[in-house]
């Protein structure tokens, strides 16, 4: 069954709006309000004399309320009017989503979602084990979970630092053809000397003179807030897109910096693009995938296509390998690094940075995609298809860091 559904803008302003988005081969002039696309099929939303970058892809004005939606595949179907249920997970709960609204069902150590979507409940023995009550395979400590934001890099966003940051972590990366830096950031609410929002950005990127444009949205039904301002670094004017969101327990933000003389429209769409791709992840502590000097936030699909092995390797390296039945589809290496600079093994390797452990030793991250076979199950295809999201789930222990290193 094909599903349809018109989902609100991320990130843009709701509009009412009574005509076709305008085509323009040149970005427009004039002071108005409403939205344009380029000739690069982008769509552009005039605000003023401004012009703030929407997305790809169709859109069109909500029939009832008059909002600009864009159209996509999940929820509802072709026939008119009919949502199709379904569960999820949410802070370590089990929710219910129909067309009247969500319910809570209960938390995840008493029901789950079986492979075909549908709810199941813990025996009372599994429920025992899996609150760690009488089984020494899954304890307290590996069930319990937590929040955790990913973002879609791509395999050019090169990594210049990633370490634990007040009980949550910091990664940064250059993006953007290296015209624009990302800034990854998790940190206990507990530990900042200012927990509001206000405080938050004025202890990490703090805004010079007034902010530009600030808007409250739901993301994944978490409360965000967007950000354009600027900030200076080093006595160096630079412009920020940001997404924050703060829950409870900690505040996550992703800031996007780019020098104010080379900010552009380019830059601008490149920006929006990072923050459409943040998922937030709830992930129990069992399924984290760990070595001693890194951790993988494995993606919710892979828990049920694969499973992985970690084996120790010479100097105390590591090799941890994703499997699909018994074929590999991605290899994660902490290898030793003895101060010469090695080539990679084949043109299926990346190089993923140098990690520093507390005792002073470092080894190259290395990651190994598997080559590609038209005759793999889908199931692995479907693994090939999304392994970024696993690299790009990789979070430092305590005690090590990952920097940008090299390689010949």
């Amino acid at each position: 069954m094909h599903k349809k559904f018109l989902v609100l803008l991320t990130g843009s302003i709701a509009l009412s709006i009574s005509a076709v988005p305008v085509l323009a081969s040149d970005p427009p002039t004039d002071d108005g309000q409403y939205i344009w696309q380029d000739e690069n099929g982008d769509y552009w939303y005039r605000n003023g004399s401004e012009d703030e970058y929407i997305g790809e892809g169709n859109y069109a004005p909500d029939p009832d309320s008059g909002e600009l939606m864009e159209s996509n595949d999940a929820g509802w179907t072709e026939q008119d009017g009919y949502f199709e249920p379904h569960y999820y997970y949410e802070d370590g709960s089990v929710w219910l989503e129909d067309a009247t609204g969500t319910t809570y069902i209960g938390s995840r150590d008493t029901y789950y979602i079986d492979d075909y979507g549908n709810l199941q409940e813990y025996s009372e023995s599994e429920a025992a084990s899996s609150s760690g009550d009488s089984s020494e395979e899954y304890s307290k400590s590996e069930k319990r979970g937590e929040l955790h934001m990913r973002v879609g890099f791509t395999a050019d966003d090169t990594i210049r630092e990633s370490m634990p940051e007040k009980e949550g972590y910091f990664e940064q990366r250059s993006v953007n053809d290296g015209k624009s830096t990302a800034f990854v950031l998790k940190v206990a609410n507990s530990s900042l000397e200012d927990s509001s929002l206000k405080g938050f950005l004025a202890e990490y990127y703090p805004v010079k003179g007034e902010i530009i444009t600030q808007k409250d949205l739901t993301f994944e039904s978490y409360p965000v807030t967007k950000y354009q301002y600027l900030t200076a670094v080093n006595e160096e004017e630079k412009n920020v897109d940001a997404l924050v969101c703060q829950t409870d327990d900690y505040t996550f933000g992703l800031f996007i910096l780019t020098p104010s003389d080379t900010y552009d429209k380019t830059a601008e769409k490149e920006a929006a693009e990072l923050i459409k791709s943040i998922d937030f992840v709830y992930a129990e502590n069992v399924d984290m995938a760990m070595t001693d000097y890194f951790q993988v936030l494995t993606p919710e699909r892979w828990k049920y296509l694969c499973h992985y092995e970690t084996t120790e390797t010479e100097n105390g390296g590591y090799k941890l390998t994703y499997y699909n039945e018994d074929v590999p589809v991605l290899t994660l290496e902490a290898r030793y690094y003895d101060g010469k600079d090695q080539p990679l093994d084949s043109v299926w390797q990346g190089y993923l940075g140098r990690i520093e452990t507390v005792d002073g030793k470092k080894y190259n991250l290395l990651s190994t995609i598997s080559q590609y076979s038209e005759d793999a199950s889908d199931e692995w295809k479907e693994m090939y298809d999304t392994y970024l999201d696993t690299i790009n789930g990789i979070r430092m222990m305590d005690g090590c860091s990952l920097t940008e290193g090299s390689h010949t």
